[in-house]
């Protein structure tokens, strides 16, 4: 698993939630998984194209993806619901974007699919053959995790 294809993914993530939610990030330890990892509750996956083939995942609790909703929109949600949702995949695009930005003026030829927006508890994540690097971000409105599962294309 190539760090020069994951770095940009999680730096554009911590610099996004400061600038978004102007709250301090902290970046927890990164880990990897071989195995399905169970999801928190909500869940934006996009697929990753071009040079590498693979996906990045982003994971969190339903009460977190509702506290980044209201923060985000100005306005109360007291449940998931579309709107809760389609912030949260706002989210994940402009981190995305970020990231993009950075590997493509590094050279690099990646294209992503539109983002999936999954709920439930009972949702596994498994990408065959390819393993998953885990990075936990904190803020003070929840944990959100960011799966990077990539490999050269081809």
């Amino acid at each position: 698993m190539r760090l020069d294809y994951i770095n940009p993914f999680v730096d554009a993530a911590h610099s996004i939630l400061e600038e978004v939610f102007k709250v301090s990030v902290h970046r927890g330890k990164p880990s990897l998984h071989g195995e399905p990892v169970a999801s928190k509750g909500v869940i934006v996956l996009i697929g990753l194209t071009g040079d590498v083939e693979g996906r990045v995942l982003f994971d969190m609790k339903p009460e977190t993806a509702v506290k980044m909703a209201c923060i985000m929109n100005e306005k109360n949600f007291n449940s998931v619901q579309p709107m809760v949702l389609d912030s949260i995949a706002e989210l994940v695009n402009m981190i995305l974007g970020k990231a993009l930005t950075i590997l493509n003026d590094k050279g690099f030829n990646f294209r992503l699919t539109p983002p999936m927006v999954f709920t439930g508890n009972a949702v596994m994540a498994n990408t065959i053959h390819l393993e998953t690097l885990v990075v936990p971000f904190t803020i003070e409105y929840g944990e959100l995790l960011i799966n990077v599962a990539v490999r050269p294309a081809g």
